[in-house]
Parts: structure tokens; C-alpha cells; sequence
């Protein structure tokens, strides 16, 4: 094996197929030295695919950029490449990572390497194939109680001795969050007009096949994409932000209001639904079912990715946990199931709090989990050079 500046950029187009925030696909990676046997990567960000409002603790951007080195250091194992180390300096649009990736000729500094490129036996081996094969699905998803299951115990073994847990939320507790987390995304007009941005309904557009949430994989009909083409103009979108913001403020500040006063008095209720909200995924079969069980099987799986509220998880951390959420995903991928990212949860101030009273720790994502019922509209890339 001999490593070239060819097969490395290769390797780029490979990793290129990572998740992130809204698909705006934030990372800039360059190859910065090259030999036969070692070559350095350095990726950072770029500043004009942030989401300063919808996201201004940098916890999305981190997890993206994590998510693109995990993808790099699965490519890169495929073709006989190790990682043998991955630092990460600063944080938000500022973030600096290098990756150095070798031969099995090249002998690193055991000090220096990277844990979670020596896969063991915890999570299953993956390849370019489980890359490409992983989707988002924004369609409907269902149950599949056996294969999650199985998924589920493949993780939360991976995760053993990492301070990352994974926590299903019960259906009525999420489906109430959800609501009031999408009512406060539509009244936060800076957050509104920013995920305005990124979505794309005309295909004619050639932003459409670039980046960003189109009509097709936000299941959009037909008709209602060409509605939001005529009413996606500079001057209307400014007066449908203002508009919708300003009708729905009202209704997000009596929401949070209401919930700071119910607070004062939640007791009994609130260590029941903890007790819940801990058990998630650690149910077992031989339970006897209640209605909400019941219901729940009704609904996809729900699932919040949390870590610990102290220390204040550093860039390099929230980049780990990263590459810890594209080995779940993949995971959960490989047993048939497919993910819908419901960041607004953990967004909302009002909602985040509230959650993390019932977590071990903090929500850093958040999103559903099932069997896809119809084909995933294959999400666009931006050309790779």
C-alpha cells in the first residue's frame, strides 16, 4: 500500500457522504502533507455553511464534522489505512482538525493513537457501502421491535465506557416536546429565516442537487413544492418570516410561561415520567405491557443521545461523540432501520431543560428511529474536488 494525494481525495469523496445540520455539509478538508506511508488531513469549517442562530453553541457543526472523520476513518480502513490520530483545536467556525492517516508500515507514537479507530469486537466493521446505503427518512417509519432491539444492545455495549447514553423517550412525552419545539423554531424569526435557507423546492434551482433540505426528501407534494417556489422570493420570505414569527411569539412565550409556573408543582409526575425516560431502552420483554407501551407501538422509536451537563464538553469532545452518533446511525442502518433528526428538541431552550431534568445528563441529539415504508429520496452532495 502506498499512500497518494489521488487515493487520500478519494477518500474525501467518500467521507463526503457524512450527515449534517440541515445538509449544509460544513466541512473544508485539504491535504496538508503526503508521503507513501503518512498523510496529514486537516479539516475545518466553513463560515458560510454554520448555523450561527439555529445552532450557536457549535454542538451541530461539531457532530457533523465528527460524523465526516468517522466516515474518513471507515473509507480509509477499507483500503488498508489506519488512524492514527485525530486532534481537534478550537471550536465552532474556527475549528481546526487534524487527522493523520498511515500505512501498516508507518509505527506511531502509541501515546498518539486514536481509540476509536481500533474497532475490536464492539461495533460491527463497517465499510464505504454502509456510508453510502445510510439515509435519513423524513417519511413515515414504524416499529420493528426485534431489529431495534438487537441495534440497541450493539450500541449501548460500544458506548459501555464512554459517559455518551442513549435513552428512548416514551411516544406521548415526545410527541409533546416535538409540538412545542417546533412552535418555538417557527417564532424565533432569526432561527425561521435561517432554516429558510437551506430548503429547496424548485429542481430547476441548482442549489436543488447541491445542499440544503429539498422538496423530495422533505416528502413536500408536489403541488405545495411549487406553492413555496412562487412564495420563495427575497421580498415575500422576509414578510413570511416577520408574519409567522409574530403570530406564533405569543403563543411560545405563554408555553414557556405556563411550563415555568407547572414547574413549582411537578413532583410526583415528574419522577414517574424520570423512571420512564431512564428505563427506555433498557426495558425488558418479560414486562408487563401497559397502555402506553401499547400505544407506543403504534409510533417509531424515539431516541436522545445525551452526555454529561459537567464538565462543559470541549470541540474535541462533542467531535468524539461525533463519530460515536455515525457508528449508531450506521448500526441501526445495518439492521434495516432508518433515523429522522429532530434537532428542535433538543434546541428549544424551554424543551432542553425539561429533558435534561429526565436524562443522566444533557440532550446533544435527538431524533426517531424505524423501518422505512416507501424508497428515501437520496439526499444531494456538493461536487468533491
Amino acid at each position: 500500500m502506498t499512500l497518494t494525494t489521488a487515493l487520500v481525495e478519494s477518500l474525501f469523496t467518500v467521507a463526503a457522504s457524512a450527515p449534517s445540520a440541515h445538509n449544509t455539509q460544513p466541512w473544508v478538508p485539504e491535504i496538508t502533507s503526503c508521503t507513501p506511508t503518512v498523510a496529514e488531513v486537516r479539516v475545518g469549517a466553513d463560515p458560510a455553511r454554520v448555523l450561527p442562530h439555529g445552532d450557536p453553541r457549535s454542538e451541530d457543526l461539531h457532530l457533523s464534522l465528527g460524523c465526516w472523520v468517522e466516515a474518513l476513518t471507515i473509507a480509509a480502513a477499507e483500503v488498508g489505512l489506519r488512524t492514527e490520530s485525530v486532534t481537534v483545536r478550537g471550536r465552532g467556525p474556527t475549528v481546526d482538525i487534524r487527522v493523520r492517516l498511515a500505512t501498516g508500515e508507518s509505527i506511531a507514537d502509541p501515546a498518539e493513537k486514536d481509540p476509536a479507530s481500533a474497532d475490536g469486537s464492539v461495533w460491527p466493521a463497517f465499510g464505504t457501502a454502509d456510508l453510502h446505503h445510510r439515509q435519513v427518512d423524513r417519511g413515515p417509519l414504524v416499529r420493528a421491535e426485534a431489529r431495534f432491539a438487537e441495534a440497541a444492545a450493539i450500541c449501548r455495549s460500544a458506548m459501555a465506557d464512554t459517559a455518551v447514553d442513549l435513552v428512548e423517550v416514551p411516544d406521548r412525552a415526545w410527541r409533546a416536546w416535538l409540538r412545542r419545539a417546533a412552535l418555538h423554531s417557527f417564532a424565533d424569526r432569526p432561527v425561521f429565516a435561517e432554516t429558510l435557507r437551506w430548503l429547496r423546492f424548485d429542481p430547476a434551482d441548482p442549489r436543488y442537487h447541491r445542499d440544503g433540505l429539498t422538496a423530495e426528501c422533505l416528502r413536500i407534494p408536489a403541488a405545495g413544492a411549487r406553492a413555496a417556489v412562487f412564495l420563495d422570493r427575497p421580498w415575500l420570505r422576509s414578510w413570511i418570516v416577520g408574519l409567522t414569527s409574530v403570530g406564533l411569539r405569543p403563543f411560545a412565550l405563554a408555553d414557556s410561561a405556563m411550563r415555568s409556573f407547572a414547574n413549582s408543582d411537578r413532583g410526583s409526575r415528574r419522577s414517574t415520567l424520570r423512571r420512564s425516560l431512564r428505563a427506555g431502552l433498557r426495558r425488558t420483554s418479560a414486562a408487563k405491557p401497559t397502555s402506553s407501551a401499547r400505544h407506543d407501538r403504534r409510533h417509531s422509536h424515539h431516541l436522545v443521545l445525551s452526555v454529561p451537563d459537567r464538565p462543559t464538553l470541549s470541540a474535541a469532545d462533542e467531535v468524539g461523540v461525533g463519530r460515536i452518533l455515525l457508528r449508531l446511525w450506521l448500526t441501526l442502518d445495518r439492521h434495516g432501520l432508518r433515523v429522522d433528526v429532530h434537532s428542535e428538541v433538543k434546541d428549544s431552550p424551554t424543551v432542553r431543560r425539561e429533558l435534561a431534568t429526565f436524562l443522566r445528563g444533557r440532550p446533544i441529539a435527538a431524533f426517531s428511529a424505524g423501518a422505512s415504508t416507501t424508497p428515501v429520496p437520496r439526499a444531494p452532495r456538493l461536487p468533491t474536488v
